[in-house]
């Protein structure tokens, strides 16, 4: 039981070092995402490694996503309380085996303290 964990681990580390960030078509891509016949291979060829993975106690896996949209003032000191568009896309994928259950996009947007 122990070695399972380790094991997973360790691939979660490996698959979380090698991971790329998806480009600002992260959308447009998760509508090529079909549930139920869509398969693992395909969705590393879409999306390359994901950032995060979570293996599920009943063998589901749960693959994410993630594109920050910046703040396009926020490097400039004087105008960076501008808020302009500033949002992380996040993409969730959940297997079960091989093939796509379920596929999630959706938009979260930072809390700004005042």
């Amino acid at each position: 039981m122990h070695k399972k964990w380790i094991c997973l681990i360790i691939i979660s580390l490996i698959l979380i070092s090698c991971s790329t960030k998806p480009g600002p078509n992260l959308a447009s891509k998760a509508s090529l995402i079909h549930p139920k016949s869509t398969t693992k291979s395909e969705i590393l060829q879409y999306f390359g490694p994901p950032v995060q993975v979570f293996v599920a106690q009943d063998g589901k896996e749960e693959w994410y996503y993630y594109y920050r949209v910046k703040n396009f003032w926020e490097n400039f000191p004087i105008v960076r309380k501008y808020r302009g568009e500033d949002y992380t896309e996040i993409l969730k994928i959940v297997f079960q085996g091989e093939i796509v259950e379920e596929a999630h996009y959706y938009t979260v947007k930072p809390s700004y303290k005042k």
